[in-house]
């Protein structure tokens, strides 16, 4: 990358997804303050968004260039910025009625490994493979984690979200009884 660039343009699509966001992140970490990133993409780099929420908050600006239905692309801009620029909207989530309790719920409370610099994926990871069945995993993270929602969703997983009084996100899951246990793949975000 040229130090005198003001954008650096970064077209992930013919790259394997486990090396897109090391990519996009040693790319960033190059970056002096008021320069950016242009990142062409297939899909809608939204996880991304968290992640740079989660790792960069209050450092970052998004903004869409373009949104789809085949190609996305996103500047993400250096700098001391209160705003993201783009805030995701919140997915309404069903009602779902309290099942009976039978086990004690799985609680992991996220936000000190944030605090210390760390990635949770791997605690999330042992969470789920030592959940008993009909067990609940309750987790609290600084952010809706919508990637790793999905991500359990298609594991069998149902999810409740909310918001707790300190801004953090309070995420409940339950394996669907109707549906079999399936492996479960570790860590959406690509850490290893």
């Amino acid at each position: 990358m040229k130090q005198n660039a003001i954008e650096h343009r970064l077209d992930v699509r013919e790259m394997p997804p486990r090396q897109r966001h090391p990519t996009i992140f040693n790319t960033w970490a190059g970056l002096e303050p008021g320069r950016s990133i242009l990142i062409v993409n297939d899909h809608d780099p939204v996880p991304l968004y968290y992640q740079f929420a989660c790792e960069y908050f209050g450092g970052f600006y998004w903004e869409y260039l373009e949104r789809g239905p085949e190609t996305w692309q996103v500047r993400i801009r250096k700098g001391d910025y209160p705003d993201p620029g783009f805030v995701p909207v919140r997915r309404a989530t069903a009602p779902v009625s309290a099942p009976i309790e039978f086990v004690k719920p799985l609680l992991l409370d996220t936000r000190p490994i944030f605090a210390s610099g760390g990635t949770p994926c791997g605690a999330i990871d042992n969470a789920v493979a030592n959940l008993i069945p009909g067990q609940p995993l309750i987790l609290v993270v600084p952010f809706e984690p919508v990637p790793l929602c999905t991500k359990l969703g298609r594991e069998g997983f149902s999810h409740r979200s909310e918001q707790i009084e300190d801004g953090a996100w309070r995420v409940e899951f339950r394996r669907d009884a109707a549906q079999p246990a399936t492996a479960h793949s570790p860590c959406c975000c690509s850490h290893e």
